[in-house]
């Protein structure tokens, strides 16, 4: 039959099953007898309550007569050419026959299924389901309302009345669990600094924190040294690298050349600012997805909120062919990481099929889908269009109009051009789509030519684009988004774009609210209605995700252990009520991150040592009732800054301009020889160029962030290279010659952050003053007596080893064993 229509296959299809009726002897169909009990055994596994795969569901009659996400109907009343259920359970077309799996229908019951469409279709009934069920996925915790529960009362033993105490510590109690004893004040402040500012005390830092615990009281000093790191631009070097880690943040664009961005430090420095004038949170979400779309009092005010849509310019780019730019995968990307980062959700997985665990469908993809492709995204360049396109100007209208106007012509034209052969293009990929199975080879031949002489003609319009696009001057541009022409998305069959199906409106996921784009918004993308649904304090997620991962980040464990995934499949919280009391105070204040923080870090809970009793490792072996606080590893970037700072090397100045790349003009970059650069610097490992293709070695062996998708935790890994690191490499042995250098030289690390410390206090003048000074410096603690003489008799030995050794080499010697110690990388 190959080589058929299908509107013959059912034409004689149909014949045939008339035959058979009338061999039947036109028994009358009963919907119960005959229809419900083939729908119920073959179909509404995947096609009811419980899964409605291709947007059909024959449980309803209404649903059952409804458009499909293929753009058909699966039953029309009286029609059978156009009802796809009789074409799916007739075929022997294994990629389109249903049932997919099981057995193909026999005769008999698609003689009963096309009788009774023939005959109209009727459905007695409203549903087979049970009545008014509610579908067990709405009542999933996550999707509930944000609840404010009350506070519980103190417990008798009046532990703490702080509010996260008060909700943990009844637990303990019920359980007969034991806590930890409180951290002692030196293993506190290096907790803090390291939790808020990714670098540890100075000496000078620690003692003055001693002495106000022994005079305020641990608590007024806990909440003393908060107020001062927030305040140090520092936080939001260290809580940007948090969000630039959710976000996959990188200064390259993912191609298959990875083609450099230069302006994308700008949307970097956004988000550090951000965190260090605490902008609330729901603006910062609204703002990333929809500045463009905000009011602005002037110039600087719209270039920062357009710099904060690069959040979304920052999707990642594949392929290397402008005539066939896969635009659908970076709108996923896009879609993946909001449903990630902001929702806690895994939203993508419904790009091809209902998702398989969470109530969110295809139609919900695609009503998302929507408002990114109405969405004009940057052109960071590619192997074959060697040029920047539609990054937004950052100059005021009328300055860009000046720049822009002798090239404007000839760039509208050429772009219409690109548009018009691009068009063609991808309206015959559809086509030949749509007619493949329904034509012989040479047909297929002679369309696949057809269509390759467009794709050529469109490649050919890009590159006389590409040719006239660096002619003009460079001026200041941000890599950020900005309006294109309004589209409601089709659905992409099996995520397809070359098979279109049914349209669906701009809209938010059904199950946090499903609301659609009005019609007076309807002339835009409709970013900035998403922008507002996703940063609601009607939303349930928002507020919960932000605030578990916060949590996670000073405790180690989120409440919700699966950061990213709040639905079914995640796992459940470990104290649901004190996450629903911090968003609900998370939002009643302000949606501030600081005020967040606050809460947190004051807590007794979070002082609590890392010693825990020994019986715990059975009785509570993953520490959900915190009786103790856990004991991590630093990242990558707070150990190569504390290397930095200790030696007094740390640039603390931020970067305020571009990384040194190569001109433009000399970009040659292809698929197989990508963009591979570095650039050498001794400023915050937040502000190092990242690529997305080449990871840092260094990143590499101390698991940093990948920079393709959102890192919800980094990995703890212990390996081999991560200890020839501390003995064999170069940066680490530089750092330590400087070390001792100032150590001898008498000269203080200055990391700006303690400005009361000399930076030419004397030099200590015995090998115990010295050693007591490393220690301080390096560990934030006194040595033992045990280790001062080990450090002496190394000492010992190493002068008597070699004599023609400096004293700095000597004394390097020693730092880098301090370095290596798991003390140094570690926080109690």
């Amino acid at each position: 039959m190959y080589g058929l229509c299908w509107t013959r296959i059912v034409l004689a299809f149909s014949i045939a099953i008339s035959s058979f009726c009338n061999a039947m002897d036109s028994i009358a169909i009963d919907f119960d007898r005959d229809v419900r009990s083939i729908l119920e055994s073959h179909c509404v596994d995947c096609h009811g309550p419980h899964e409605s795969n291709g947007g059909l569901r024959l449980d309803s009659g209404k649903s059952a007569l409804a458009m499909g996400d293929s753009g058909n109907h699966a039953i029309v009343p009286g029609d059978l050419d156009a009802s796809e259920l009789i074409k799916r359970i007739s075929t022997n077309d294994v990629d389109t026959q249903m049932p997919p799996d099981g057995p193909k229908l026999s005769e008999q019951d698609i003689a009963r299924l096309s009788t009774w469409i023939a005959d109209g279709a009727q459905w007695p009934d409203e549903t087979m389901a049970a009545p008014g069920e509610p579908e067990p996925e709405s009542r999933h915790w996550s999707f509930q309302p944000l609840a404010n529960p009350a506070v519980p009362l103190s417990t008798e033993d009046r532990w703490s009345d702080h509010p996260i105490d008060r909700f943990l510590h009844g637990s303990r109690l019920d359980r007969g669990l034991p806590v930890a004893q409180d951290a002692e004040p030196r293993t506190l402040v290096r907790r803090l600094h390291f939790n808020l500012i990714g670098l540890p005390p100075s000496p000078e830092q620690v003692r003055r924190f001693e002495e106000r615990c022994a005079v305020l009281g641990v608590s007024r000093a806990v909440t003393h040294t908060i107020d001062q790191l927030l305040a140090q631009p520092q936080y939001g070097e260290r809580w940007g690298r948090h969000w630039m880690d959710w976000v996959r943040y990188a200064d390259t664009a993912g191609d298959n050349s990875d083609y450099p961005i230069p302006q994308a430090y700008l949307y970097r420095n956004y988000v550090i600012d951000s965190f260090n004038n605490d902008t609330p949170y729901d603006q910062f979400l609204v703002e990333q997805i929809a500045g463009d779309l905000l009011p602005a009092e002037d110039q600087a005010q719209r270039n920062q909120q357009v710099i904060a849509t690069g959040y979304l310019a920052m999707a990642r780019r594949f392929g290397s062919l402008v005539e066939r730019y896969p635009w659908h995968l970076t709108i996923e990307d896009t879609i993946d990481n909001i449903g990630k980062t902001m929702l806690g959700m895994t939203i993508a997985c419904a790009r091809c099929h209902d998702h398989k665990f969470d109530p969110i469908s295809t139609r919900d993809y695609y009503g998302l889908y929507g408002f990114f492709a109405s969405t004009t995204y940057p052109f960071p360049g590619i192997e074959l269009f060697k040029a920047q396109h539609q990054f937004v100007s950052l100059l005021s209208p009328e300055e860009t109009q000046s720049h822009l106007t002798p090239y404007q012509d000839r760039t509208t034209e050429l772009q219409r051009e690109l548009d018009r052969r691009l068009a063609l293009a991808n309206a015959k990929g559809l086509e030949n789509a749509k007619r493949q199975h329904e034509v012989g080879i040479d047909e297929q031949r002679r369309m696949r030519d057809e269509h390759d002489r467009l794709l050529k003609k469109a490649r050919s319009a890009g590159q006389a684009l590409e040719k006239h696009l660096r002619t003009i001057p460079d001026y200041p541009t941000a890599y950020a988004v900005s309006e294109g022409a309004p589209v409601d998305a089709a659905v992409q069959i099996k995520g397809e774009p070359t098979r279109p199906g049914a349209v669906i409106p701009r809209r938010f996921p059904a199950i946090l609210g499903g609301q659609e784009l009005p019609a007076d918004a309807a002339s835009g993308s409709g970013r900035l209605e998403l922008a507002s649904w996703i940063a609601s304090d009607r939303n349930p997620l928002t507020a919960r995700v932000i605030v578990n991962r916060v949590w996670e980040r000073h405790f180690g464990r989120g409440i919700v252990p699966t950061t990213t995934d709040f639905g079914l499949r995640g796992q459940q919280p470990d104290h649901r009520d004190l996450l629903d009391w911090l968003a609900s105070d998370f939002i009643v204040n302000g949606w501030s991150l600081k005020h967040l923080h606050r809460t947190i870090l004051t807590s007794r809970t979070y002082r609590l040592s890392s010693d825990a009793h020994v019986d715990l490792q059975d009785r509570d072996p993953e520490n959900t009732y915190l009786t103790h606080q856990r004991r991590s590893r630093l990242d990558a970037e707070s150990i190569r800054d504390s290397i930095l700072h200790v030696s007094g090397n740390l640039d603390a100045t931020p970067q305020t301009d571009a990384h040194p790349f190569p001109e433009r003009s000399k970009w040659t970059f292809t698929q197989h020889h990508p963009f591979k650069d570095s650039y050498a610097s001794n400023r915050r490992s937040v502000y190092l160029m990242t690529k997305r293709l080449t990871a840092d070695r260094y990143f590499q062996t101390f698991d940093g962030p990948d920079r393709n998708v959102c890192t919800d935790s980094r990995d703890q890994s212990i390996t081999a290279l991560q200890a020839l690191y501390f003995v064999n490499n170069d940066f680490l042995h530089a750092q330590a010659d400087e070390v001792a250098k100032r150590l001898l030289g008498g000269q203080a690390a200055n990391d700006g952050t303690d400005s009361q410390k000399n930076s030419h206090d004397p030099a200590p003048t015995d090998d115990a003053s010295i050693i007591d000074e490393l220690f301080e410096r390096i560990l934030q603690r006194s040595p033992h007596e045990s280790e001062s003489r080990w450090i002496r008799e190394h000492l010992e030995a190493t002068r008597s080893h070699d004599s023609a050794m400096t004293p700095e080499q000597v004394w390097a010697s020693v730092i880098r064993i301090l370095f290596r110690l798991n003390e140094f990388i570690y926080v109690d």
